[in-house]
């Protein structure tokens, strides 16, 4: 809130203390800054109670309101010196003063890394750094721009130093693995590194020239302005001994070169602007006689500050619909000092000037408030919605899955909550998002380490799988150079190609090369095989077709009903002594001939039936063994036979068992006597089942 004060009174009566304000052995220079204060300090106090005397006894012919003109007691940095072209204001320090709104605080605009730099390379961070060297190199730098770019450099500088030593353990680990020890080893920045450090030295050489230009700065600002009181002094001598008919003029224009001097961050600015001030009143004293034009300058002093008033009050009526920013804040400061440095004015008009501009200032600084109090209210719901954010992705610290698919499809999830997290914009609380901020990037950090060890794993894994792919490639190419393509090299190259697709997946990069070489070599082999057996395949065809005029024969005889067993072994004999057939039709050709001289044992007489199913297993066995394959209808039949010889030996030994409870009665006798031959009989139907068995693990 503004408070009503005072504006400077410009005394009729003579101020005595102003003469002596600046000594006349007073240093010009910054070296004696101290020694300079303290003599500015005693001369403006003398000043100023000299003209607190005087100002009472003026007040009946000029009543007069004040703005403040010491803001610089406690912010150095936002005084603003009260001077205009026609006529400055002379003024006395009051108990409180106006000073400039404060901006509103905003985060430092870096850049929004949440000192998380896990995506970053090293040629990331010298971009960075070279944005930062170029912001360094602009004309209009700031102190708080140079204090961004070191947040920046503090930020990125330790993150790039942990990619460095990573990178020269990971180095001296390589050089131990290939020589043994680390004896000899010696590491080398690459480009990047040394690129990145330079550009530092280059922000630090530039940051130390900014501030010591900042220094000389201050010093040559407080010897321009002790400089200008000296002169204002020899003005207000002059004027005293009545040699003043150019002496306004050069006040003036003494009043033009403080101005123009500026306003440099200073610890002497209030002692200086108390100087300054006490000078002037005694000047203005020692000119009664120029009233009348005083009187013009003050009403022109008036317009100019109802000019900066009208100003403020536009922009404090925007506020009742506008939201508050720092450009309108720095707009109205701006007018402000506008307003203290422009002169004195009539005293009621002042007043009321006064009194719209407090109101102005008033709305300004509830907006303030209000603005502080929403901004406040927003921080804390955008922590609260990322510390809801940050619990979401803690479950997935403890995610294990030895599947590609499941960890591909979790990182879906954790960069989905990461969107979430970018996608909430705005400031946090400064400790808090601080905290919440490091650990959400460390979370986020921890799983995808976790994903990166699975990889790794799986990376060793998938090169001992290239290792024995490669060496099946070279087994096959081997194959392929000795030109030979008999049946035990056919074999040998279908256990390879059976033992390639037992080997899991190789790094990606090799995969097509791989198989492609893999797969060009079998290719060849085979068609090479293929173009071998053209005439051995013409061969099994006509094999083939004398098989089935056997079996035309034999189904004609059964259909005839004509079937002579003696003929039977010399079927059998002629239909073995025929070579291979088509592969495909082997099983088939098979079948059909067993099926053609069991029904021709079926169709023959003098057999019984037991013979007759032996004697038809014992065809089959013996079709099997001579023509080589295997035979469903004998994996059937051998099932069958084990089934019923493990019910007979059950049989068997319970009737065994129970007829050992038999007494030696004449009725026991008899009943024990059928036992017996019950017992037998399944004897002798094992024993013809163990011989088929037999026959039929023998063709197996």
């Amino acid at each position: 809130m503004i408070d009503q004060e005072l504006e400077p009174t410009n005394n009729t009566e003579n101020n005595t203390g102003a003469e002596n304000i600046v000594s006349e052995k007073t240093e010009l220079s910054a070296e004696n800054s101290t020694a300079q204060t303290e003599t500015l300090e005693s001369s403006a106090a003398n000043a100023e109670e000299t003209s607190e005397a005087t100002s009472a006894d003026a007040a009946t012919d000029s009543p007069q309101s004040s703005l403040d003109a010491n803001a610089s007691a406690e912010e150095p940095q936002n005084t603003a010196i009260p001077t205009s072209e026609n006529m400055t204001e002379v003024t006395r320090k009051p108990e409180n003063e106006i000073e400039d709104i404060e901006e509103i605080e905003e985060e430092v605009e870096i850049p929004d890394f949440d000192e998380n730099f896990d995506n970053f390379e090293k040629k990331d961070f010298v971009a960075l750094a070279d944005k930062m060297l170029e912001a360094m190199n602009a004309r209009n730098l700031s102190v708080s721009d140079v204090k961004n770019i070191d947040n920046v450099i503090k930020a990125i500088h330790p993150a790039f130093d942990e990619i460095n030593i990573k990178a020269k353990k990971d180095a001296k680990k390589a050089y131990v693995a290939e020589n043994g020890s680390d004896e000899g080893f010696e590491f080398k920045n690459d480009n990047y590194a040394i690129r990145f450090e330079g550009i530092l030295i280059q922000i630090r050489e530039k940051r130390n020239a900014f501030f010591q230009k900042l220094e000389r700065e201050r010093e040559d600002y407080f010897e321009i302005k002790t400089r200008l009181l000296q002169q204002l002094r020899d003005i207000v001598e002059v004027e005293e001994k009545g040699e003043s008919k150019n002496n306004w003029d050069a006040f003036k224009k003494l009043q033009s070169d403080w101005k123009n001097a500026g306003n440099v961050n200073s610890p002497h600015n209030g002692t200086l602007w108390s100087a300054y001030n006490a000078l002037v009143d005694r000047y203005f004293d020692i000119r009664s006689i120029q009233n009348e034009l005083k009187d013009l300058d003050r009403k022109k002093n008036i317009e100019l500050k109802e000019e900066a008033v009208v100003k403020i009050e536009e922009i404090a009526e925007t506020l009742k619909n506008a939201p508050l920013t720092n450009a309108t804040l720095k707009k109205a400061n701006d007018l402000l000092n506008e307003y203290k440095q422009i002169g004195p004015g009539i005293r009621e008009e002042q007043d009321a000037l006064w009194a719209r501009l407090k109101k102005a200032f008033d709305l300004i600084y509830d907006k303030k408030r209000e603005l502080a109090t929403e901004n406040q209210s927003l921080m804390e719901d955008i922590y609260n919605a990322k510390a809801q954010i940050l619990e979401n992705l803690k479950p997935f610290l403890s995610f294990d899955s030895d599947s590609i698919n499941e960890w591909n499809a979790k990182s879906k999830e954790v960069m989905a909550i990461q969107d979430q997290w970018n996608s909430i914009k705005g400031p946090m609380p400064r400790e808090k998002g601080k905290d919440i901020s490091k650990d959400f990037w460390a979370t986020l950090k921890h799983f995808f380490k976790n994903k990166s060890e699975f990889f790794a794993k799986l990376e060793a894994k998938r090169e001992a799988n290239l290792k024995a792919k490669e060496a099946l490639c070279v087994e096959a190419d081997a194959i392929l150079a000795a030109e030979d393509h008999s049946a035990p090299n056919t074999n040998r190259i279908i256990e390879l190609q059976k033992k390639w697709k037992s080997i899991g997946q190789v790094p990606e990069k090799y995969k097509d090369s791989l198989y492609n070489r893999f797969k060009a070599a079998c290719d060849k082999y085979f068609d090479l095989k293929r173009n071998e057996n053209k005439a051995q395949d013409e061969e099994f065809k006509a094999n083939l077709a004398k098989k089935e005029a056997i079996c035309n024969e034999i189904e004609n005889l059964v259909k005839a009903g004509d079937a002579n067993l003696a003929k039977l072994s010399e079927y059998k004999k002629n239909f073995g002594a025929i070579g291979f057939v088509p592969r495909k039709d082997i099983q088939s050709i098979q079948t059909r001939f067993i099926n053609a001289i069991n029904d021709y044992v079926k169709a023959a007489s003098g057999l019984d039936k037991s013979e007759k199913d032996k004697l038809m297993l014992q065809n089959e066995v013996e079709v099997v063994l001579k023509s080589g394959g295997g035979s469903k209808n004998l994996d059937k039949q051998e099932n069958d036979i084990r089934r019923k010889i493990k019910g007979l030996e059950d049989e068997i030994s319970l009737t065994k068992n129970n007829m050992e409870f038999f007494g030696f009665s004449k009725g026991a006798e008899k009943l024990k006597e059928e036992y017996l031959k019950k017992v037998t009989k399944a004897e002798i139907e094992l024993k013809e089942l163990q011989d088929k068995l037999k026959l039929i693990v023998a063709a197996n």
